[in-house]
């Protein structure tokens, strides 16, 4: 079922008992996980996450809802409700609490990555994280909060248990049912049983891999494939994986005990994983495995006894695998006979910088192993099909809501409910804005609002709007054009002649002539242009205002440089006045 189109009301909530749920993000796409559940007059904030930006987003770091609107409306926030520690579902926060600040509930693991990015963004104490072990409960008066242990591919997931008053929502967070898991213990399916006899109103599970038939491959399935490249492989190993999956560096480090090699750690995110891993009192890294990096520079270690993990498998700009790639990197150099494996899968958009790194190292005489070729080399930590069929026949939910995806995805999640054939389930496919109410009497679209989208600078770490992107890009992509001068306007004369500056702007030849516009004599014939438009605008209007001069200015260097270019440039004026 669909939602109707109309904008609605968000002001705070009487109805005793209504849940309104509105995904912010995270519903129609992947990434900028953020969902509000509204219930008296109290909003509960489930993760609050980013989206990572395309290469066409010219120096952004990361997307994330512009919530600001709706949470006025609402009154502010009452908590946050962390599932896991990826970035799609806590990125956000240090920028959402800044301007709705409420306590952040999160499992230890989640809670420490969420403290180390308060601490490198400065804000470290002003939002304080209460940690919540997998399987509490915490209770807010009329509303109980269940942390429910699932797997995925970082520590201490969890669904969330919401009971408003009596009202159930099975909240899946990323997950996945992972049988043969090695670490952390299988997702307890008894309890998710347990849960679904007592009675679920509402199920909002992950959709990732929706379309992907039966279950997915274990996690510790990746050990086979990659101990047969490290046994096999003459000279180093590079391997690269996300840095959040901490069980996948406990792999990589179980098979250099096995074989024998020493583990060289580059990239930050690593050294965080395994020092929360040892602050959390998770089983330490096999004694006497890892390689110092000194003796590493000085060749004291012979390449085919060595394994590295670097980070960067998305091809992020200055990270330890494109620093390797560019032989840029002081700890260590690649080199003919080595072999680097991306133990990992391509975020969409990132393809064109991945494939930039595979080219450097092949060029370099360094083979690339990638899960294409070798696909048990890396494996998904969201639930396929067949595992979405199995939480859904133990939650058996009066309705049920797809999430994080794509359409494409949430859709193919919807049909599961008819595959299994749960004609007392309804459906209900949402996205982003989407507003559902959720009454004894069911869930029901109520309406639907515009949820726009705020872009984190690169160096500055500043929000902006869409508006400021736009104008950033076409900047960009046709450059930028700036006059000043000084201009009497009791007088109307200038006391200094407009000035010219053009930034990212080259003229095409002249019709009949091979070589350029001679760019100086064409900034004096503009500024010429200018300073009549403006004298003549004096005459015309007395009583022009400074902006009215500036306008003036603006517009009339644009129409010249549309005349010579056949484009646009973004053309800023600032003519100081006097008089």
């Amino acid at each position: 079922m669909n939602p109707s189109t109309h904008e609605s009301n968000l002001s705070p909530d009487h109805d005793n008992d209504r849940v309104r749920i509105i995904p912010f993000g995270g519903c129609g796409e992947f990434g900028m996980n953020l969902t509000g559940y509204l219930f008296r007059d109290k909003l509960f904030v489930v993760d609050c996450g980013v989206m990572f930006p395309d290469p066409s987003k010219l120096g952004v770091d990361a997307i994330y809802p512009h919530i600001d609107p709706w949470f006025e409306q609402f009154g502010g926030v009452h908590a946050y409700l962390i599932t896991h520690g990826h970035e799609d579902h806590i990125g956000a926060l240090p920028y959402v609490l800044d301007r709705w600040p409420a306590p952040v509930y999160a499992t230890p693991w989640t809670a420490s990555l969420i403290e180390s990015k308060f601490e490198r963004r400065k804000v470290a104490g002003r939002f304080p994280v209460t940690r919540v072990s997998p399987g509490d409960r915490i209770q807010f008066e009329d509303v109980k909060i269940d942390w429910v242990p699932v797997n995925h591919s970082i520590p201490m997931a969890s669904a969330l248990l919401m009971d408003f008053d009596g009202k159930t929502v099975f909240h899946t967070g990323d997950f996945r049912i992972d049988f043969e898991r090695q670490y952390e213990p299988p997702m307890d399916l008894s309890r998710i049983r347990e849960i679904g006899d007592k009675g679920v109103d509402l199920l909002i599970a992950d959709s990732t891999n929706s379309h992907r038939p039966g279950l997915g491959p274990s996690e510790f399935s990746v050990l086979g494939p990659l101990g047969d490249l490290m046994a096999d492989t003459p000279g180093a190993v590079i391997i690269t994986t996300f840095a959040s999956n901490y069980w996948r560096v406990r792999s990589i480090a179980n098979l250099c005990a096995k074989f024998g090699k020493k583990l060289l750690i580059l990239g930050g995110g690593f050294e965080q994983a395994i020092r929360i891993g040892g602050e959390l009192g998770f089983d330490p890294l096999p004694d006497g495995i890892m390689a110092p990096q000194d003796q590493v520079g000085l060749g004291n270690i012979p390449r085919d006894k060595l394994v590295v993990l670097a980070s960067g498998s998305q091809g992020e700009w200055r990270s330890a695998l494109s620093r390797l790639s560019n032989d840029e990197h002081r700890g260590f150099k690649v080199a003919p006979g080595d072999t680097v494996i991306f133990s990992s899968r391509i975020i969409p958009g990132n393809e064109k910088s991945v494939l930039w790194l595979m080219n450097n190292f092949q060029r370099r005489g360094v083979r690339v192993v990638t899960s294409r070729e070798t696909p048990g080399i890396h494996v998904s930590g969201h639930a396929y099909r067949g595992e979405i069929k199995t939480l859904v026949e133990h939650v058996r939910p009066k309705t049920f809501i797809p999430m994080h995806g794509t359409f494409t995805h949430l859709d193919a999640n919807e049909s599961i409910i008819s595959e299994l054939g749960l004609d007392d389930t309804a459906t209900l496919l949402m996205e982003d804005g989407d507003i559902v109410d959720l009454t004894s009497a069911g869930c029901e679209f109520s309406g639907r609002i515009e949820v726009e989208t705020l872009y984190v600078d690169a160096d500055s770490h500043a929000s902006m709007t869409k508006d400021v992107l736009r104008e950033r890009l076409r900047i960009g992509e046709g450059g930028c054009a700036f006059v000043t001068g000084v201009f009497d306007a009791g007088g109307s004369r200038w006391l200094r002649s407009p000035e010219i500056i053009l930034q990212g702007i080259e003229f095409r030849p002249e019709e009949g002539h091979a070589g350029p516009v001679d760019k100086t004599l064409w900034l004096e014939e503009a500024s010429m242009y200018v300073a009549d438009a403006i004298v003549r605008l004096a005459a015309q209007q007395p009583g022009a205002t400074p902006a009215d001069i500036d306008e003036e200015a603006r517009l009339t260097l644009r129409r010249l440089l549309f005349g010579s270019l056949n484009r646009k440039p973004q053309v800023f004026a600032r003519v100081h006045c006097l008089g």
